[in-house]
């Protein structure tokens, strides 16, 4: 990242990009002042602000400050190079290299240089501006603004930075959430103004609806990866930005690019999934939901909720899914079957990012705390155990569940993951906890701080846990003076009877009731201290009903992973008996007959060959 003040950086650009910046202006339609406009469905959670939940250290900290100082140094001639570039301009700095750059090498069939020029600004310019949201770091609401202002004075009306783009509604919907995240996050009073130009720029280069994939290949295009874009996850986006800026425009569009096609079947419980393209449409069932927030239509909601609920019977026991990218078949063996023929077993980073998404507004609309184990169950099993992304853009990409498994780089460098990785990772404060009139929801076991007035009151929760890894939670108040409110606790679907939640050290009589928020409603003091164990009980869960001696091993949500030598026989009683390596290790003993087989969590696991699914006898 170069040294140079905002006044230096605006200056440099002025003069790199020679007499055409001097001829453009960016319209002030709408003000920083404008009203936001109010959607037809308030949930009955909200979420609380970035800088309200701070969470303490653990792994998923040390993700979040990774991906924050690795996005904070970029180099910002880079970042704005393909635009820059296709708009004529002079294009100084260096190339970031993968899908990024903006050349004539792509090709479709061996060669995904420069596939989509430009494509993740957008969301490292997003994941910034909440993590600037999360921190209050003044460097990196700099940077935001800096962005802001030199990708603005790229903009042109008649928008050719995408003649002959592959992909204008992916590039342009990644923009959106960035410039709307600056605007809303990190205090960018000119974002609204620079999304507007972007949004007339890319209008005559998208189609009249949202387009399926096999509309796109229905009609002409120039080689396959023409057909690849996502006009049905627009929608989300640009409600937003009507919600933020007040402006119907976006709403306007917004409805214009709803995938009818997709949601009205959805909405009839008919299954729509197979074959198509898992994460983008997890990622438009929040399309959905933001339709049925703004539009109040009841529609949106129940296709947000059956889309979800069939994602669900078709994952994975980590919570992942979409092998290859695709979705199988309901009620075949395409899940078993991809043991045995790809590596490629979950988009994770984007996957997550999606999944997170979609379980937060159903989980808000609808207080059940199935979305909450949801959650669980994918952060630990999945992303948990992802590799930083390294400063040339080299990222982790797919969890493979082949039957001869390890964890590897994505061949090519700064792919969508690596657009996905820091805003998800920004997101897990605002994904653990959330707000109701009486009270608060803890959703999420992570070592945090949430802060927020009470009636006028300021209130500290602490949460201290190492769950997983063990299975106790500890959450502590500070509070100026005694404040009546609920305190919901999620109890985990997989919790044992043995489950436990104390007060002060009293056990609550209450029933404690798995899959159920547990609310404890009380006037509460300063130093309060609640306390909860969780039975982790081992379980086995089959990879899908065709094949019920497939299975994975569970200790409570954490999927075990089988690591070096395979015992040929093993049995269900076998697994079911599994035992703990020792208290200071995270790996689980198998005793078979012949041998022992060793297993981990996936965030434990490093270069070693693994295996999720073993192959059992009854006996």
């Amino acid at each position: 990242m170069k040294k140079t003040s905002r006044r230096q950086f605006i200056a440099n650009a002025a003069v790199t990009a020679g007499a055409a910046l001097a001829v453009r202006s960016i319209p002030t339609w709408a003000k920083p002042s404008a009203p936001a406009a109010q959607a037809a469905i308030t949930p009955q959670l909200s979420t609380f602000g970035y800088s309200q939940v701070q969470l303490l250290d653990s792994p998923f900290r040390r993700q979040f400050d990774q991906n924050h100082d690795l996005y904070l140094h970029l180099d910002e001639d880079a970042l704005l190079k393909p635009f820059r570039k296709r708009e004529g301009l002079t294009a100084i700095g260096p190339d970031m290299g993968g899908w990024y750059d903006d050349a004539d090498d792509f090709s479709a069939m061996d060669n995904f240089h420069a596939f989509i020029p430009g494509h993740s600004f957008g969301q490292y310019l997003s994941g910034l501006a909440r993590a600037y949201a999360v921190t209050g770091s003044k460097p990196t609401q700099e940077k935001v603004q800096r962005l802001v202002r030199g990708y603005g004075a790229t903009v042109d009306p008649a928008g050719k930075f995408y003649v002959d783009y592959r992909l204008p509604a992916y590039t342009f919907d990644k923009t959106c959430c960035g410039l709307i995240d600056a605007h809303e996050f990190a205090g960018d009073t000119s974002a609204l103004d620079v999304l507007w130009s972007s949004t007339q720029a890319v209008l005559p280069h998208l189609p009249e609806k949202a387009l399926s994939r096999p509309e796109q290949r229905a009609r002409f295009h120039k080689d396959i990866a023409y057909t690849f874009d996502e006009t049905y996850t627009l929608p989300e986006n640009l409600f937003l930005a009507y919600q933020r800026s007040g402006d119907p425009r976006y709403k306007d569009l917004a409805v214009r690019f709803i995938e009818k096609e997709y949601f009205d079947p959805l909405s009839e419980n008919q299954n729509v999934l197979p074959g198509e393209h898992a994460y983008s449409h997890v990622n438009a069932l929040s399309s959905a939901m933001q339709a049925y927030l703004v539009l109040g239509d009841e529609k949106y909601l129940r296709a947000a909720t059956n889309g979800f609920r069939m994602v669900s019977e078709q994952s994975y026991v980590t919570g992942g899914w979409g092998p290859d990218e695709a979705f199988v078949p309901p009620g075949g063996d395409g899940l078993w079957q991809s043991l045995g023929l790809t590596h490629s077993s979950f988009e994770t980073p984007c996957g997550v990012y999606g999944h997170f998404k979609i379980t937060r507004y159903l989980l808000r609309v609808t207080g059940d705390s199935r979305y909450g184990d949801s959650m669980e169950r994918i952060l630990y099993n999945t992303i948990a155990g992802a590799w930083p992304i390294l400063p040339d853009g080299t990222s982790f990409y797919y969890s493979d569940y082949n039957n001869a498994a390890k964890k590897v780089h994505y061949k090519d460098k700064w792919p969508c993951c690596s657009g996905t990785f820091p805003q998800l990772a920004a997101d897990y404060g605002i994904s653990s906890y959330f707000r109701s009139k009486d009270g608060i929801y803890v959703n999420l076991f992570l070592p945090s701080t949430l802060s927020w007035p009470q009636n006028g009151t300021p209130v500290t929760l602490t949460q201290t846990t190492k769950f997983p890894q063990t299975n106790t939670t500890q959450l502590e108040f500070k509070l100026a003076r005694p404040e009546t409110f609920t305190l919901n606790v999620r109890i985990p679907k997989w919790a044992g009877a043995k489950t436990t939640v104390a007060v002060n050290g009293s056990r609550i009589q209450s029933d404690v009731t798995p899959g159920k928020f547990l609310a404890v409603q009380r006037i509460w003091k300063d130093g309060d201290r609640i306390e909860m164990e969780m039975e982790m009980p081992l379980s086995l869960e089959p990879v899908d009903t065709k094949n019920p001696d497939t299975v994975a091993l569970l200790r409570g949500p954490i999927a075990l992973f089988g690591v070096g030598n395979i015992p040929e026989r093993i049995t269900k009683k076998q697994l079911h008996a599994a035992a703990a390596y020792a208290q200071s290790s995270e790996d689980w003993i198998v005793k078979t007959d012949s041998s022992s087989l060793t297993l981990r969590p996936f965030a434990s696991i490093m270069s070693e060959e693994y295996r999720l699914y073993q192959q059992v006898v009854e006996s």
